[in-house]
Parts: C-alpha cells; sequence; structure tokens
C-alpha cells in the first residue's frame, strides 16, 4: 500500500486516490495599468496546496481515538516538515499540515479523511560541486533558485578566502588561516563557521551573498572547496 512520510515519520496509514496538487505553486501578479498597456511588476509564489485522502484501520472506537490522538501529536508540528510520498520518488516537500480532519468518516472497519498539506517548497536531489581556483562551468538543476553550503580544508596557510560566481556575486573573507582548518559557509543562515566555531567577524563588506540559479553558471573558490544544494521546485 502506498504510504506518506512526514517529519521523518510514517505511520499505520494508507493513501487512498484522489490526491490533488496543482503542477506549481500558484502565482500572483502585481500588474500596473498604464494610458498605452500594462506593466508587470512584480511577481509572487504563493504556497502549493497539496489534499491528500488517506485511511487506516480500527477495529473499534477505543483503537479509533487512540490512533487519532497519534496522528495528532504526527501532524501537528511548529515547523516545517519534510514531506514525502511513496510514488513521487526523488521530491520532498517542506510542508506544515493546515487546518483539520474535517471530512473524517467510517466506513466498516476502516477510517477515511483528508490531510491538507501547504507547501512552501519542494526540493529533489543533492548536488555536489567541486570548485577550483579558476573559474569552471556548471549547471544548476532544479527550476527554481536553491541555497548552498560550502566546506573547505585548508591543507595550507592562506590569509583570505574568497569564493564567487562569474557573475558579480562573492563571498570574501580575512582571516589567518592554517593547515588543517575547515571552513562552512551556509547561504541561507548567512553563516560562517570555522572548526565548528563562528566567524563572521572575518566577512568583508565587499561580499555580495549570492543564490543558485537553474542553469549555466561559472564558480571558483581560493582553495579547493566543495559546494553542496539540492534542487528546488515550484
Amino acid at each position: 500500500m502506498i504510504n506518506l512520510s512526514f517529519n521523518r515519520e510514517r505511520k499505520p496509514i494508507f493513501l487512498v486516490k484522489g490526491r490533488r496538487k496543482a503542477p506549481f505553486s500558484p502565482i500572483s501578479r502585481n500588474i500596473r495599468k498604464y494610458k498605452k498597456g500594462h506593466r508587470l511588476v512584480s511577481t509572487e509564489t504563493e504556497l502549493l496546496e497539496i489534499l491528500q485522502p488517506f485511511a487506516f484501520e480500527a477495529s473499534n472506537d477505543d483503537d479509533e481515538l487512540a490512533f487519532m490522538d497519534e496522528l495528532s501529536e504526527w501532524l501537528v508540528t511548529e515547523e516545517i516538515c519534510p514531506l514525502q510520498f511513496d510514488d513521487e520518488p526523488g521530491r520532498t516537500y517542506h510542508a506544515v499540515v493546515q487546518n483539520t480532519i474535517d471530512d473524517f468518516e467510517k466506513i466498516g472497519s476502516y477510517r477515511v479523511g483528508t490531510i491538507q498539506f501547504l507547501s512552501f517548497y519542494s526540493t529533489g536531489e543533492s548536488h555536489s560541486l567541486a570548485l577550483g581556483t579558476s573559474f569552471n562551468p556548471f549547471t544548476i538543476k532544479g527550476k527554481k533558485k536553491t541555497p548552498w553550503t560550502s566546506r573547505t580544508t585548508f591543507t595550507v596557510p592562506q590569509s583570505s578566502f574568497t569564493l564567487e560566481n562569474n557573475l558579480g556575486g562573492k563571498v570574501v573573507l580575512k582571516y589567518n588561516f592554517v593547515g588543517g582548518d575547515v571552513l562552512e559557509i551556509d547561504y541561507d543562515k548567512r553563516k560562517v563557521m570555522l572548526n565548528g566555531n563562528a566567524l563572521q567577524v572575518a566577512l568583508q563588506i565587499q561580499s555580495v551573498w549570492f543564490d543558485l540559479k537553474p542553469g549555466q553558471l561559472q564558480l571558483k573558490a581560493s582553495h579547493a572547496t566543495t559546494l553542496s544544494y539540492m534542487e528546488r521546485f515550484y
């Protein structure tokens, strides 16, 4: 039977046919009208709604009540959690549960209802890029811009570090690195760590943080670096 994983947990339920999910998130356009026509001012992507019918078996009302309590503890979260469907391999939705299971009904020994998820974004496969000291071309996969993390292990002393793309984006650090130092940078959190400790003071004002846009891109670093990202989709 097809199931799902939410918040990295699975429960003894099975999915019923009838999942409702648009092919991509709703798009809201801000359009300004002029005498001679219209102009697109901005575009916003709304949250993707996923309605998933499901069922579970309960031999009596006590079993039903106990399992509904278990479902509540599982589905009601304060944070966005990973959601994966067995029949959508390689795709992870980062979602929360919205509303409640208000269509819940009994059909024989089965209990049937619908879970409403709101997906903030979805991801696919993970990729690691080996950056050298000269610009090299890379193909960023996915459909939407994505954050990245990097890891650099210094083999020789170095008084600075730069990670950059060919479009003007760059992260510049000034620090006396020594052999064996491990530098980690998290674009999403704007965090710089050296050997597990914060190193924000090394970040230079000329730094221009950049995300990864799908398509061709050139990247380099002043020391051999591994840059990692996950494919993102609408």
